[in-house]
């Protein structure tokens, strides 16, 4: 391998030797495709279900409304300002899901290329012939460039640290989407307590 190449660009750039002298040790993901850990979104919901839905149990926990005789306390709600506060998360889901997704292809699309791995110079001796001395058969052919086996070093660390990083955006991006989810359901949960509420029974005369 060449010996490193001072550039103005970079003039701090990373070491291949740690401070004792020693080769840095390797990640656990070096070299490792995880393109396939990486998800990809969406957003379900163009018109978030309405209220009047009956909802689903999440859990299969809790009792059967119909049977519950006791009396509850006050229970407020405002279902407008639910409904807008749902809308508006989508609205910027859309948009983060758009941006991630953006994101996702470009990195896809160029990492195996990106940090300069199989990087190829022509082999250039523009002038000679096959009369004149010099002459180079390999004219008009390419080899490695000096940087290529370093970038090839760099992007197996890298790419499967980018990869990484995607799928904690997408990670993160699914959680919105399900805390979008319990909205709308808290809104039909509270909609059938209302269909399903019944005013107690008045007090005895006298």
């Amino acid at each position: 391998m060449t010996k490193p190449i001072t550039s103005k660009y970079d003039p701090t750039p990373l070491p291949e030797t740690t401070d004792d002298g020693s080769t840095p040790t390797p990640s656990p993901d070096n070299g490792k495709d995880l393109s396939s850990l990486v998800p990809e979104t969406h957003v379900a919901w163009d018109v978030p279900p309405s209220f009047n839905t009956d909802p689903k149990d999440l859990d299969g926990g809790g009792g059967d409304p119909k049977q519950i005789t006791e009396p509850s306390g006050d229970l407020r709600i405002d279902l407008g300002a639910l409904r807008t506060a749902e809308k508006a998360m989508l609205t910027e889901a859309r948009a983060a899901v758009a941006k991630y997704e953006e994101l996702r292809a470009k990195v896809e699309a160029v990492k195996g290329h990106v940090f300069g791995q199989g990087a190829q110079d022509p082999n250039d001796h523009s002038g000679y012939t096959s009369l004149a001395a010099g002459y180079d058969p390999q004219e008009g052919k390419t080899h490695d460039n000096p940087f290529a086996a370093s970038g090839a070093t760099f992007a197996a660390e890298m790419n499967p640290a980018q990869e990484r990083a995607l799928l904690q955006i997408g990670s993160t991006l699914e959680r919105l989407g399900e805390y979008i989810a319990l909205l709308n359901h808290s809104g039909q949960v509270y909609a059938e307590t209302d269909r399903n509420s019944r005013f107690p029974d008045p007090p005895a005369a006298g």
